[in-house]
């Protein structure tokens, strides 16, 4: 099959972004003056007059090209933009990162560095501010759409990234890496650039007419070729490492009689200018095209030759060694000095080299502009798409050449949010590591960086923070409130069935009225409906509509909990998200009979049909369905409007730029409460807008407004002012909580002898030791085993603990004295038999989990149908959270069956870059009475 060509007619006409990032400027790391000139390199090598396979529209490039001064990047910033283009582009995606780079003490887990990044003392969370290629920007580009996705690293560590390239499996995805894996690389010259990228700019500008075109295959061996002679940090030879996945990929077409010729003669020649700067990309959604080639993962030509190849010439070379110099080197380049190798050992782990990942940008400053002062907008969950959009529009205003300001929204639970704000010293200086308990309080982790705006759906989330807010949290972190920017009521919806009887609960009433009206059902012979809600941990909705449900004297929380529960649908992190699972009719039967706790403004989303595809149109959102069927709300008395608050944050020693950033915090806040442009933004997405406290009726464009909601919606909003207060809430959280009772746990530990082989099976921080620590988190009410995979006499396990209410310390004897079985452990039929124990019995939404011990030996050649219906069985039924331990490296790849079971159920996937102990401490905890605190 040809290689892909972006330019051909066929994929002329559909969405191609390279999106490019360059970190030369970092607040706690030193600069990488060599990374601005490589950004101008590969913006001029993709684009190249006659080569280049992109148009200079479609880059998108951070920090934007700044002439002689420094820019800054924001990790949140980049990795939305990494997330636009893999749900815009449908052809040709390129990901160009240059910085600094980091990995862990063990060598996994390698770090993207960015302006703010720090190193702090925690060992298991070490990098602040930074992206994690395995979790982030991987897990990112391996959902992508387009037709091929093409990755260039360069930075040191870059290598490390193929422990952790695990594409789709019909996916078209080629990794480059400016070196092996473990090496460190020098941080390049200013004047000219880093190595590697200044040699990738020869080689894809300077393809001839007489030139073969540059394939991503052809592309590494020359650009072996061209590093061969340098060498790396500590004098290591400079191979460049690559993955591909798939066929092959055009990077650059012969297209001019004399390609162009560098001032130097060596690969590493002084480079152009590029032609023009970059505009923002096309963001339009187009059709997927031709379906893609089928794809068989590779390297190119053999590791080991080239490996072997490039020592060869490296040996032969006539170079300094500890310096990196070019062949025939160009006038003005000098070698990296010992200094800047001495100052890399120095920070052990952190890399300087220059380009990383390739990454696209968008409308960045002009040359000569100052970087733009990026804002941290925190947001309630069920909000962030519409504040999202708000922030769009709001710096598309700016027009000039330079962008003053950019807005990095993002998320996180509401409960989580506020177990921050009341601890926030530790959100500036995380702890050095957490409890054996494994409850530890990590904001950074668990939400991202320190916030300076706070926008949550109900104000009084923001009491609950003041209320148990210690005084060194109030002194480190001020909420300063400006007002709201826009309502929306919490209703039930109620499907709207044709010919179904008009109810005296259709008005206004205590939503434990609301509900019980339609659970009794008709007199008719009407089933009644299931009622559903979202996670009431997730957004502030869910939670105060628990709260109005638990507040009523005769009704007990497991009670409410039980009402509120179904297996075909397991609780949604957020309304759109449960909206969507209903729009699954394949995977549930509610579509038509659940009633759901959710914004008006969602529902009113949902009941839209389809866009028209006129400019401007307001349609449903994308998962919804013709099979969902109508919903009309009915408004509780005792729910408090959402009223989309918004908090100033300034934080303890934060005075940089104090003055500039607070009048870009207020400016942003007045132009969402008063500008015509923001009212309209939140009125599009079915919110009320009105003076603050008060909003006023739905203009005519709300979806309120809209024929698909005639009837089902109050157009004057009903009264709701109930007086709840921070601590009914934080009661209702804790009661919620302890609701479901005691918890079901299997553990099904490995006792393979490949365990005691590989040394994970016995003694501290192994196996055995890991099952019976974390055993501390189950209740004397809770019911607990351990199996062992291998077979039995008549089983296909085994049972050092049977499962039960065993007493804690004899089980944890019984499974230190497990020994390891001279069998091959039967995995599949573990966890088939496992999830079937744990759902048999006690019905009811009881918590469940199941706990896999593993090192991955046996289960590393199951089949893929094999997999895919075990993690289809683990889905069906009552749900059952899966959390699985792998005590080897990488065993939590993407598509591995250790992440797919966690990633389907809800849980989690450990490996050896985590503390194995806390964590599954803390996971176990999850459990039943474990959790509830």
């Amino acid at each position: 099959m040809p290689p892909y060509n972006a330019r051909s007619p066929q994929n002329r006409a559909k969405t191609h972004r390279a999106v490019l990032i360059g970190v030369d400027s970092y607040t706690h790391e030193p600069g990488l003056p060599a990374v601005a000139h490589s950004l101008r390199l590969m913006e001029e090598a993709l684009t190249a007059e006659g080569t280049g396979v992109l148009d200079p529209g479609e880059l998108l490039i951070l920090p934007g090209p700044t002439g002689s001064g420094p820019g800054t990047v924001d990790p949140l910033e980049a990795l939305r933009e990494i997330r636009n283009a893999r749900e815009q582009v449908d052809g040709l995606l390129v990901v160009y990162f240059a910085g600094h780079g980091l990995v862990r003490a063990d060598g996994t887990d390698l770090h993207l560095l960015f302006s703010p990044s720090r190193v702090i003392a925690d060992p298991h969370h070490p990098f602040v501010d930074a992206l994690s290629w395995r979790d982030q920007v991987m897990a990112e580009l391996r959902l992508a759409r387009a037709d091929w996705v093409v990755v260039v690293l360069d930075c040191c560590f870059a290598g490390n990234a193929r422990l952790d390239f695990h594409p789709e499996e019909q996916q078209n995805f080629a990794l480059l890496m400016a070196a092996e894996q473990g090496v460190e690389i020098p941080p390049g010259d200013a004047a000219t650039g880093t190595d590697f990228t200044v040699g990738l700019h020869r080689l894809l500008t300077g393809r001839t007419w007489a030139s073969k075109p540059a394939t991503f295959t052809r592309l590494v061996g020359e650009i072996r070729e061209a590093m061969a002679p340098l060498k790396a940090v500590h004098d290591h030879r400079w191979i460049p490492g690559e993955r591909r996945h798939g066929d092959d990929v055009l990077l650059a077409i012969p297209g001019r009689k004399h390609g162009r010729e560098s001032e130097g003669g060596g690969p590493a020649g002084t480079a152009h200018e590029p032609r023009g700067r970059s505009e923002r990309a096309a963001t339009g959604r187009k059709g997927a095209g031709g379906a893609p080639a089928q794809p068989g993962e590779s390297e190119t030509g053999s590791e080991a030759e080239a490996r072997s190849s490039g020592a060869a010439q490296a040996a032969g070379g006539t170079h300094t060694a500890g310096t990196a110099q070019a062949v025939d080197p160009g006038p003005e380049r000098r070698p990296s000095s010992r200094r800047h190798r001495a100052l890399c050992a120095a920070l052990a782990l952190v890399c300087f080299a220059g380009a990383g990942v390739l990454l696209s940008v968008a409308d960045g400053p002009d040359r000569g502009c100052a970087p733009p002062l990026e804002l941290r907008v925190l947001v309630d969950p069920d909000i962030r798409p519409t504040v999202q959009k708000a922030a769009d529009v709001y710096l598309d205003r700016d027009t000039g050449d330079c962008r003053a300001v950019g807005i990095s929204v993002y998320t996180g639970n509401s409960t989580d949010v506020v177990d921050a704000f009341q601890a926030a010293p530790l959100w500036q200086a995380p702890p050095a590591s957490c409890p054996p308990s494994g409850d530890c309080l990590l904001p950074q982790r668990d939400l991202g960086a320190q916030p300076d705006v706070w926008i949550p759906a109900a104000s009084i989330t923001s009491l609950r923070v003041l209320a148990e807010q210690s005084a060194a949290a109030g002194t480190a972190a001020k909420l300063e409130s400006l007002g709201s920017v826009a309502y929306t009521p919490m209703v039930l919806a109620v499907p709207a069935e044709a010919g179904r009887k008009p109810d005296p609960a259709d008005r206004p009433a205590p939503l434990a009225d609301l509900v019980a009206g339609i659970r009794d059902g008709g007199g008719d012979g009407t089933e009644p409906y299931q009622v559903l809600r979202p996670d009431p941990e997730g957004g502030d909705g869910a939670l105060l509509s628990t709260t109005a449900l638990y507040g009523t004297d005769d009704r007990r929380p497991t009670d409410v909990e039980a009402v509120l529960t179904d297996d075909r649908l397991p609780p949604q992190p957020t309304a759109r998200d449960l909206m969507c699972g209903l729009a699954d009719g394949s995977r549930n039967e509610l579509e038509d009979r659940a009633a759901v706790l959710i914004p008006e403004q969602t529902m009113a989303l949902f009941n839209l049909p389809s866009a028209s595809g006129e400019a401007g149109a307001v349609g449903r959102p994308a998962c919804a369905s013709d099979v969902l069927e109508h919903r009309a709300a009915r408004y509780p008395t005792d729910v408090p409007v959402l009223d989309l608050p918004f908090f100033r944050v300034t934080w303890a020693g934060a005075d940089r730029d104090a003055t500039a950033r607070e009048q870009v915090v207020r400016d942003f806040y007045d132009w969402l409460a008063e500008d015509p442009e923001a009212r309209a933004v939140f009125v599009r997405d079915g919110f009320r807008t009105g003076p603050s406290g008060k909003p006023s009726l739905p203009a005519a464009a709300s979806p309120l407004t809209a024929k698909a909601n005639a009837g089902a919606v109050s157009l004057l909003l009903p009264p709701s002012n109930p007086p709840t207060s921070a601590s009914e809430v934080t009661e209702t959280l804790r009661d919620y909580r302890q609701a479901l009772g005691p918890g079901r746990v299997l553990y099904l530990l490995d006792d393979s002898t490949s365990m005691e082989d590989n040394r994970v099976w016995s003694g501290p921080g192994r196996a055995k030791d890991l099952v019976a620590r974390s055993t501390a988190s189950i209740g004397p009410d809770d019911t607990f085993g351990v199996w062992g995979l291998s077979p039995g006499d008549a089983a296909n396990h085994t049972e050092p603990v049977p499962f039960g209410r065993p007493d804690p310390d004899p089980a944890r004897a019984a499974i230190g004295r497990a020994p390891a079985v001279n069998k091959n452990a039967r995995v599949l039929d573990g966890l088939r038999d496992g999830l079937s124990e744990l759902r048999s019995g006690q019905e009811g939404p009881v918590p469940r989990l199941l706990v896999l011990v593993t090192d991955d030996e046996d289960s590393a050649d199951l089949r893929g149908e094999d997999v895919r219906a075990l993690v289809e069985t683990a889905t069906e039924g009552p749900p059952v959270r899966v959390v699985t331990v792998s005590l080897r490296g990488g065993g939590c790849a993407p598509g591995l069956l250790n992440h797919r079971l966690a990633e389907a159920t809800g849980g989690r996937c450990l490996d050896a870059a985590d503390d194995l102990a806390t964590e599954l401490t803390a996971e176990v905890a999850k459990t039943g009475t474990g959790d509830a605190r």
